[in-house]
């Protein structure tokens, strides 16, 4: 059930209203029915999938719990953890390994005959297998194995992160299904405009963005270098307002109905460097990894080198996870290996760089510094975006390859741009100053450690207004484009 859709909005308004009108001690099991509802009219295969995965994980995490020692603990935890992966694994990269094996067996010269494998990849599962994932582990190290059914399926199901998150941790959500949540006017409002900031965010930039930059990704070699730097800068706005956009309306939904999600962005594209990227970009699935994948690979006491070595190693290895997690294909595990190249090269780099700045005085002039910092760590990203974005890895190196070229004809590549909407592309551009206004006034607030100016009455109903208006007027509800994450 897409976000935005009629049947969605229609669904939620009933879901709210129904919640706040009947006893508070039916309101959690409304909740729940209204989740498996919303799972179910993606496909009951669906529905059935994940409630398994769940009565897994809920069986497990009692063994846990009720195991006498640390390695009967340690035993349960391997089996649920083997058995979630597993059903990953099947489900979203069984056929990519597939194709990858034949491809190595056919260039060595070897037959491979394995049957074709067309899986569909069950709704929501790579976020739901890392929060199932991340529960068990917090259970093995102390925390109390949630006992009541109903509220661990509210937990798994809750349909506001159902789809892409945010990948939600045991301690934030568990304890709030235990709590009632009264009708709250004020919570409600910021909730509905948190929501009404994500709509706007996804219509009327990401949607308007999609096509130029399909158009150019699904045939690069048809464009010079101008044009595919153009676009892939286009990219990286759309992703955020698509995905940013979703994390809104999901927060808000959430907050109308009474529940704090983690949050999941952090004006990303301001900052410094690629470790301060990863800290405010899908913060979710980063603290995910760096807790479950990062600190026990460094903490790890069978392989002896410096603790150093370590983190570049984990670093890189986390990253790669990170990759294969986004996307059963070889771009997204060049995808993260090169974030992960990234940072351990910064790393490394560290301490020369600190000199080489401090030589040529760039300390001495702290705003062009970080301005500076700024426009490098974007300039990073947006080469790594080429990755996620292209349909393959020859795509992607055709991109690199011929990126540099052509750039004596800027002129005649953004006419042609533009000759293909510019109203849409004046829009888009248009809506993405408001955002980054927006953020960047976040950003002031937030280090003059005082309230947000937009958190003000008037100012705040002035956005609502503008974004409704503009919503309405100049959304990109043609051909619904998908959010970005859900195919994840």
């Amino acid at each position: 059930m897409p976000f935005i859709s009629t049947h969605f909005a229609l669904f939620f308004a009933i879901v709210a209203v129904v919640n706040f009108l009947i006893p508070v001690r039916w309101r959690l099991h409304w909740l729940t029915l209204a989740s498996l509802y919303f799972v179910a009219v993606g496909g009951v295969v669906y529905l059935v999938q994940v409630l398994l995965a769940a009565a897994l994980a809920y069986f497990v995490a009692l063994r846990i719990d009720l195991a006498a020692d640390k390695p009967k603990k340690q035993r349960w935890l391997a089996l649920g953890v083997i058995a979630l992966i597993a059903n990953l694994f099947w489900f979203k990269y069984a056929s990519f390994f597939n194709e990858s094996f034949r491809a190595v067996a056919e260039a060595l010269g070897f037959s491979y005959t394995v049957p074709e494998l067309n899986l569909i990849l069950p709704l929501g599962i790579s976020f739901y297998t890392f929060l199932l994932i991340g529960y068990l582990i917090d259970v093995l190290r102390g925390t109390k194995a949630e006992r009541d059914i109903g509220a661990f399926t509210m937990f798994v199901t809750f349909f506001p992160k159902f789809v892409s998150g945010p990948i939600e941790r045991s301690k934030n959500l568990l304890p709030q299904l235990h709590v009632d949540h009264a009708f709250d006017a004020a919570r409600i409002a910021a909730g509905a405009h948190l929501a009404l900031w994500g709509v706007f965010k996804k219509v009327v930039v990401a949607d308007r963005i999609a096509p130029f930059v399909n158009e150019v990704y699904a045939n690069p070699q048809a464009y010079d270098g101008p044009t595919l730097a153009i676009t892939t800068f286009l990219y990286a706005f759309q992703i955020y307002c698509d995905f940013s956009g979703y994390t809104d309306i999901a927060l808000g939904c959430a907050l109308i109905l009474g529940y704090k999600l983690v949050p999941n962005f952090n004006r990303p594209y301001f900052a410094t460097s690629i470790q301060d990227f990863w800290r405010r970009w899908h913060m979710s699935l980063t603290t995910w990894l760096t807790d479950y994948v990062y600190t026990p690979l460094t903490r790890q006491k069978w392989l002896k080198v410096k603790f150093f070595t370590m983190t570049l190693i984990g670093l890189f290895i986390t990253f790669l996870v990170s990759g294969l997690w986004h996307g059963a294909a070889w771009t997204y595990v060049a995808w993260g290996a090169l974030h992960g190249a990234y940072i351990v090269v910064s790393l490394m780099l560290q301490k020369p760089w600190n000199q080489f700045a401090r030589q040529i005085k760039l300390d001495k002039a702290p705003n062009l510094y970080r301005g500076l910092k700024i426009g490098v760590t974007f300039l990073l990203v947006c080469i790594a975006y080429v990755l996620f974005r292209a349909e393959s890895m020859n795509d992607a190196m055709y991109i690199y390859a011929n990126v540099l070229s052509g750039w004596g004809g800027l002129v005649e590549a953004l006419r042609e741009m533009f000759a293909r909407g510019a109203d849409e592309l004046t829009l888009a551009i248009a809506g993405i100053i408001v955002i980054f206004l927006a953020d960047l006034l976040q950003g002031r607030a937030a280090s003059a450690k005082r309230p947000h100016v937009l958190q003000a009455a008037p100012a705040r109903w002035a956005l609502v207004n503008a974004c409704a208006l503009s919503i309405v007027l100049v959304g990109a509800f043609y051909g619904a484009q998908q959010f970005i994450y859900f195919r994840f």
